[in-house]
C-alpha cells in the first residue's frame, strides 16, 4: 500500500514539475518571455538566443493591436490604455493560452490591486517598480523565473 502511494505521489509530482507552458524571466527594466517553443524580448532583454518578438513597451498606439504566429503559437499584441498617458501592452496567448498585461509606466505598489479592475483579463502584470521590472499575479509580487501553464476560461 506505502509502495503504491509512493509511486502515485512520484508519477504526478514529476508530471506536475515539469508541466507548463511558459516563463518569464525578469532582466533589468526588461524581461524574456517564453511560451512554448516562442521567444519574446521585452524592452531590449537578451539572453544570446534568437529572439522570435521584440517588444518596447509603450511603444504601440492606443488601440492598435498585431499578431504573431510561430508554428501552432500565436501571440496578439494589444495596446491598452495605461495607468498615465503610456500605452500598456497586452499580451494574449489564445483561448486557454495566459495573458500578460505590460504597463510602460511605474505603478505604486498600494495600485496593484486596481491591477485586476483595469486589465480584468489579465493573468499577470510586469511592472517598472524603481526601475526594474517585477511580475505581479494577484497583488503579490512573483519570483523570476516564473513558469506559468494555461488558464481554462
Amino acid at each position: 500500500m506505502h509502495m503504491l502511494a509512493i509511486i502515485l505521489l512520484c508519477c504526478c509530482t514529476s508530471g506536475a514539475a515539469a508541466a507548463h507552458d511558459g516563463s518569464i524571466t525578469l532582466a533589468g527594466d526588461g524581461a524574456l518571455i517564453r511560451y512554448r517553443g516562442m521567444l519574446l524580448a521585452l524592452d531590449g532583454a537578451s539572453d544570446g538566443q534568437a529572439v522570435d518578438l521584440r517588444l518596447r513597451s509603450g511603444s504601440l498606439p492606443l488601440w492598435q493591436s498585431f499578431s504573431r504566429r510561430k508554428g501552432k503559437v500565436r501571440v496578439r499584441i494589444t495596446a491598452l490604455p495605461g495607468p498615465d498617458e503610456a500605452p500598456a501592452l497586452l499580451l494574449d496567448f489564445g483561448d486557454n493560452g495566459y495573458r500578460i498585461v505590460i504597463p510602460a509606466a511605474s505603478m505604486a505598489r498600494e495600485d496593484y490591486p486596481l491591477l485586476a479592475q483595469r486589465y480584468p483579463g489579465a493573468d499577470l502584470a510586469l511592472l517598472l517598480e524603481n526601475g526594474q521590472r517585477v511580475i505581479v499575479r494577484g497583488e503579490q509580487v512573483q519570483a523570476s523565473p516564473y513558469r506559468f501553464s494555461n488558464i481554462k476560461r
